[in-house]
Formats: C-alpha cells, structure tokens, sequence
C-alpha cells in the first residue's frame, strides 16, 4: 500500500490529535488508517509549546502510518481558538461575456472581490463563503449560473486568524516531516460530518465542545453562516472538579468520564463515587460532583445563548443546537442545553457506512472525519475556500511579516 495516493487529514487539538488516512473512490472515500494520541503543547487552541506539539503529532502520525502501512507526505490540518473570527463582506462584478449570462467564473470573481478588505493586524482569511447571491437588484438567489444580468454581487462570510497561530501550527506539522495542503477551521468540519443536510439548509446551531475551547456554527442555506469561538471547554469541567473535590487533574478527569453527568434528577442524593488513587481509596458525593458539571455546562451554554443574541443569529436556527465533540459525550450535557437555549436539542455523531471502522462513529472524531469528506469531495472549491492557493496565501502573509519586522529592526538599527 506503499505507493498508493492517500488523503491525510490532521485534527490538532488541545487535548488530542488524529490523524485519518483515506483513499478516494468514486462514491466516496475508504478509509485506510487512523492514529489517536494526547496532545501538548496547545492550550485553548493556542501553540504554547511548539516542541512538545510537535513531539505529540510525530506519536498520532507514526500510529497512523503504522495502521495503513504507508509514509505520509501531506496533510490537511485543522485550526480553532479565540484567534478565530467571522467578517461580513460584499463583492461584486460585472458580466461582460458576449452572452451576458452568469458563469462559474463571476461567482469566483465575485468572491474574491470581496476578500479585498482591510483586515485587522496579522490576520488572515481562512475561508471565503457566499451566503447570498443579488442579480442585477434581485436579492436571495441561490444559484445565478446560467442566469441573464448585468451585475452580480455577493455577501460572503469571511472566516479570518492570526497568521503567527497559523505559521505555529505548519512548523510543528512540518517539523514532523509533512507538507501542509490545506487548512480547515473546526467546527465547519465538525458540521460536515454530523449534521444533516435539512439542519444545514433550514437553520442549525452547531456547538463543538473540546478540551480547550468551545466552537459555535451556525449553518443556514447548505453552507457555514457564521462561527465563533469561546475559549472555554471540557478542561475546565475537570480543572472545577480538581479544585472542588481537592484531587488532581487526572483524577478528575477519570471521574468526568466515568461517572459525571449533568442532570442531578437522574442521581440520588446518597449516591458516591469511590475511586482508588496511589493506593488511597476517595469517595465523593455524586451529587457534588454533578452539581459541579452541571454549572460550568450551563455557564458554556448561558455564554454562547448570549453571543447568539448579541450576534442577532438566534432566530436563524429552527433546527435547534446539535452538540458534538468529546464533552457531548457527558451525560444529560443535552438536558442541560434544552434548559438554557429552549429548543430542541441532539448529540452529533459521524457516520461511519464500513462497519470495519464503526469505532471512529463518535463525537470525538467529528471534526477528523468532516475533514475528509471536504478534502475527498473538493466542496471547498464550490464554497470559495483558498483551495490550492490557500497554502502560497499563508506564506505569502507570513513572509509580508516577516518582512515588515525586518524592516522595523533595520530602521532602529540606523
């Protein structure tokens, strides 16, 4: 399987890293192999130690090529973190061909047209994607191909971070000795893999909770409205229940997972929880443990109800809040979550169609796996992602810095 062309994707996280390893087919992709480990040297989304995240993605890539057999020479990766941040542009163009009519190609003009904008410093646009489309005046058109105009404006949602987090995160993967094609922000690929087509179009709220941050997405007219990122996540469940309970990190943690939950009607109020630790049996009430969960996830959740109001995206999402990522994971978390938002409310979890990899069918492989589908199936492309070029765009604004210091330390210099 040495030679064969793979399709890598690198989800790089503050808790964990994955790697999936697929082959593309003509009705999909079959996946090949896969590598898990713990992550470090990231906290809330942000590289804080570019060795150790380094070291950390070098064990997910080995378990990955040891699985499919094969040397990994690209890769895919993902970004989140409070960096994060959503824009609103217009672009627009005229149609000048003989025909007069509306081609693929003025919607691309279009789009970049609208990348044109003053961003703020050091910040980079990651993905460029049309919410709406206006022919000559008429608003809401969903697909001018074909169509007679003479100006074609769109509203594009620009997905922007910062060029120094993005710059940290290709070292560290190319330290590990593989090229970055691509990057893909989090929870737009976490929404690929666990939503529906019909929450997409109509109006859903995504919430991908992870070790170090909270990603939020809403989704409206098949594609990514809006996301914002609040850098609060499962780390800071168990850190609450560390210093409530006076016990250590990893002790907390094992107790998050093994017995937390958040609804404190589904417990009794004798219940315990005892857990060996170095030889020392502890025991602990249940219900305080509970009642601990229960208020860091409603105040996650109070935060990003506030957001969603503040942003005036709340009435754009029928469809209610999906819930996915590692802390979906949490019992009753969606109790919790229909209390606070009062709408409904499910767990997103990835379809896996092979049965052999059934085990990947889970919240925490949410964003992996929506990172395939979008780099086997080349959507980026339909949506107005810097597909291709989005790499040589890094560089070329790393480089712009880059030069912009040197020319700063040489003017001090003289």
């Amino acid at each position: 399987m040495g030679r064969e062309k793979f399709i890598s994707v690198l989800d790089i996280g503050t808790t964990k890293n994955c790697v999936l390893v697929a082959q593309a087919e003509s009705t999909g992709y079959q996946i090949v192999g896969y590598g898990i480990s713990p992550s470090s040297g990231m906290k809330k989304g942000v590289v804080t130690d570019l060795n150790k995240l380094t070291q950390s993605i070098t064990d997910t890539v080995k378990n990955a090529e040891k699985m499919c057999k094969a040397k990994l020479k690209e890769v895919n990766i993902s970004v989140t973190g409070k960096h994060i941040s959503t824009i609103v542009n217009k672009g627009e163009t005229e149609i000048s061909n003989r025909e007069g009519k509306i081609t693929e190609s003025d919607i691309e003009v279009a789009i970049r047209n609208a990348t044109n904008c003053q961003l703020p410093a050091n910040m980079m646009i990651l993905h460029s994607i049309p919410r709406s489309f206006t022919v000559d005046g008429i608003e809401g058109i969903e697909n001018p191909v074909g169509m007679k105009a003479k100006r074609l404006s769109v509203d594009v949602t620009l997905i922007i971070g910062d060029v120094t987090h993005i710059q940290n995160l290709i070292i560290a993967t190319e330290n590990v000795g593989l090229k970055v094609k691509d990057i893909i922000l989090q929870p737009y690929a976490s929404g690929k893999a666990v939503l529906t087509e019909e929450e997409m179009r109509e109006g859903v709220c995504l919430i991908d909770i992870g070790g170090g941050t909270t990603d939020v997405a809403i989704f409206k007219n098949g594609s990514l409205y809006f996301s914002f990122v609040i850098p609060v996540g499962g780390n800071h469940i168990t850190n609450d229940l560390s210093i409530c309970l006076n016990i250590p990190f990893n002790v907390a943690e094992f107790i998050k997972v093994e017995y937390g939950g958040c609804d404190l009607l589904k417990i009794g109020r004798g219940d315990v929880v005892r857990v060996n630790y170095r030889g020392t049996e502890m025991e602990f009430s249940k219900e305080s443990i509970y009642e601990i969960i229960e208020a860091r996830v409603t105040e996650t959740f109070e935060i990003v109800k506030t957001n969603l109001y503040n942003l005036n995206l709340d009435h754009l999402i029928p469809y209610g809040i999906v819930i996915t990522g590692g802390s979906a994971l949490l019992r009753d978390i969606s109790v919790v979550a229909e209390r606070v938002f009062d709408r409904p409310v499910r767990i997103g979890y990835p379809k896996i169609t092979d049965n052999i990899w059934k085990t990947l069918e889970n919240p925490i492989y949410g964003t992996a796996l929506g990172m395939l589908e979008l780099s086997v199936s080349g959507e980026e492309l339909e949506i107005g992602l810097f597909k291709g070029n989005l790499f040589g765009y890094i560089l070329y604004k790393i480089k712009e810095w880059f030069s912009d210091l040197i020319e700063e330390k040489e003017e001090k210099n003289e």
